[in-house]
């Protein structure tokens, strides 16, 4: 009889792990190769609102205010009054967005134009997190709105710039409301301001050692951060139309024990602090248009000075 010649069982199932461990093995620097991919298009997101930014500058004499209102509760302002913008709608013609600009009607506020701040802006977004607003997310968003959201905001300040209220629903005051002595307090006011737009001039701390952008993290109820931060401190607010916290952050670093609230620095879990799902830090856009990449394990101090426009502070980003 001819012998039949085949894999016996131990065989194949040794085989089979071998396949699995190489697997295991491989799928890490998949990951790896991915979030490498996505880091690089968030960097250009970044650098590409940076730009426009300096367009708005240049076309103006001045950067973007952080947002038109007529009032300090900006998100009231933008719900029942006649303002309520943010910086980031008056970029939009730099952005390749002019249409979308144009169809801005500057006499109402934002929710009267909600057929254009409901528009998702694939530049607003970082493909580490997400590419639009998540069912999870909408809670976050003005009026519970379920687009237009954003994962880049404008470093207002490196004091506490809004006050944190009792409940994070559109309408209340958590974030919606400014902390005006903070947000334009002397040597830690950042580079936008309520209503005000600064000059290059103002930057006296040098454009290479100032941030102007940063992601942002997106914190929701179901995180569990409030158990650490009450008053609603540990929820974000989202969308790129209106003013306020929902696209901007600070940099203010709990060191005189006067707010207990913000522990300063990256992924901290505060809702005015900046963040991303990158590992390890989140990505920056400094005045002068470069990106660079902050680790989350910043000293809090050196990242409350980067903030500050012209606090005097000698503040490098380290490398």
């Amino acid at each position: 009889m001819r012998k039949r010649i085949a894999f016996t069982l131990v065989e194949l199932l040794v085989v089979i792990a071998i396949i699995g461990i190489l697997i295991a093995l491989l799928l890490p620097a998949v990951q790896s190769a991915r979030e490498a991919a996505r880091r690089v298009q968030c960097t250009n997101n970044l650098r590409q609102v940076g730009l426009a930014l300096h367009g708005y500058a240049n076309a103006h004499g001045v950067f973007p205010p952080n947002a038109i209102s007529s009032n300090a509760n900006i998100w009231s302002v933008a719900e029942s009054g006649n303002s309520g913008q943010s910086w980031m709608l008056l970029t939009l013609p730099f952005l390749e967005q002019q249409n979308l600009y144009d169809a801005w009607d500057f006499s109402k506020n934002v929710k009267a134009n909600q057929a254009v701040a409901q528009r998702d802006v694939s530049g607003f977004y970082c493909p580490s997190l997400r590419g639009e607003v998540r069912p999870q997310d909408v809670s976050m968003m003005f009026l519970q709105w379920t687009a237009g959201g954003t994962d880049y905001g404008a470093c207002a300040a490196a004091t506490n710039t809004y006050h944190n209220g009792s409940t994070p629903v559109a309408g209340n005051a958590c974030g919606h409301s400014m902390n005006p002595s903070g947000f334009d307090a002397p040597g830690r006011a950042g580079m936008f301001l309520l209503n005000k737009g600064i000059a290059w001039a103002n930057i006296k701390d040098g454009a290479s050692n100032t941030l102007m952008l940063g992601e942002l993290q997106r914190l929701r109820l179901d995180d569990g951060a409030e158990a650490t931060f009450p008053n609603c401190a540990g929820h974000s607010h989202d969308g790129w139309a209106v003013g306020g916290v929902s696209n901007t952050f600070n940099t203010h670093a709990n060191l005189d024990g006067l707010d207990y609230h913000n522990p300063g620095g990256i992924n901290n879990g505060f809702f005015e602090s900046a963040g991303s799902e990158h590992p390890g830090g989140a990505m920056f856009c400094l005045a002068d248009g470069s990106v660079r990449f902050i680790n989350e394990n910043v000293d809090t101090l050196l990242f409350q000075y980067l903030g500050s426009r012209a606090g005097g502070e000698a503040a490098q980003i380290p490398n």
